[in-house]
Parts: C-alpha cells; sequence; structure tokens
C-alpha cells in the first residue's frame, strides 16, 4: 500500500479535533477504507506523530487506535492545517524533489515566506547573481 499525506493531513486533522477521552479507532475516511486508514496510522505512530494503543479484537489481527497527536503531531499539523499552506508546501516539495516526505514537509518553507522571497525586492543581474 502506498503512502498518501492526503489522507495522513486528514487523521491528522480528525484526530486533533477529537474530545478528551475519546480514540479514533480505523474506520472510512473519504474514499480510503479502514484498511488503508488503519495502515496509515500504524505510519503516524511510527513517525511519532500520535499515540497509539493496540485493540485485540478476538476475531482478527491487533488494530492500532489513535489516542491523540503528539508534540510532533502538532507541530507539522501547524505547518499544514490550512488549505493554502497544504497546497503551497505540496506544490513546492514536487517541484523540487518529485515527492512528499515528512523532513521535506517539516522543513519546507511556509506559504509566507515563499511569497516574502518572492516580493522581497531582490533583483537579478545580467550574470544570474542577485542583488538586493
Amino acid at each position: 500500500m502506498k503512502r498518501d499525506w492526503e489522507l495522513i493531513r486528514e487523521l491528522l486533522l480528525q484526530i486533533e479535533a477529537l474530545e478528551t477521552g475519546h480514540h479514533f479507532y480505523p474506520q472510512s475516511v473519504g474514499q480510503h477504507c479502514a484498511e488503508a486508514v488503519s495502515y496509515h496510522i500504524h505510519l503516524m505512530c511510527q513517525a511519532n506523530l500520535i499515540e497509539c494503543s493496540q485493540h485485540h479484537p478476538w476475531n482478527g489481527a491487533p488494530v492500532a487506535i489513535a489516542n491523540g497527536l503528539t508534540l510532533t503531531g502538532h507541530d507539522l499539523l501547524d505547518g499544514i492545517r490550512e488549505t493554502s499552506q497544504w497546497q503551497a508546501k505540496k506544490a513546492f516539495l514536487q517541484a523540487r524533489s518529485g515527492g512528499i516526505t515528512y523532513e521535506g514537509l517539516k522543513n519546507a518553507p511556509t506559504a509566507d515566506s515563499m511569497l516574502y522571497a518572492a516580493n522581497s525586492g531582490a533583483e537579478e543581474g545580467h550574470n544570474g547573481h542577485v542583488y538586493n
């Protein structure tokens, strides 16, 4: 199964919105089946984005249940919460590296800083050097 950053972002938003004491049990989210959601919860737990516990149903394999976001998860979500931020970072990473990674999302410039850099008054000289 392939990692889906759209689903990861949606899960971060839903898990953050949980009331105290509630848990997120893998279930269909949008067009994503419960199996895909479960896999992504497992990945997010491995990356220390969410706190998880294992549920051991009597009729199947253990299932990871999200209990809440970690500090790392909150930090990542803060950088991609707004749709404009998310779209800008995705476009930047696709253009720069051809794909999205956790480290790339964490280190990508914000939409505001990209806009500031574009409008900072820097001028390019005839030899390609940038002058302020």
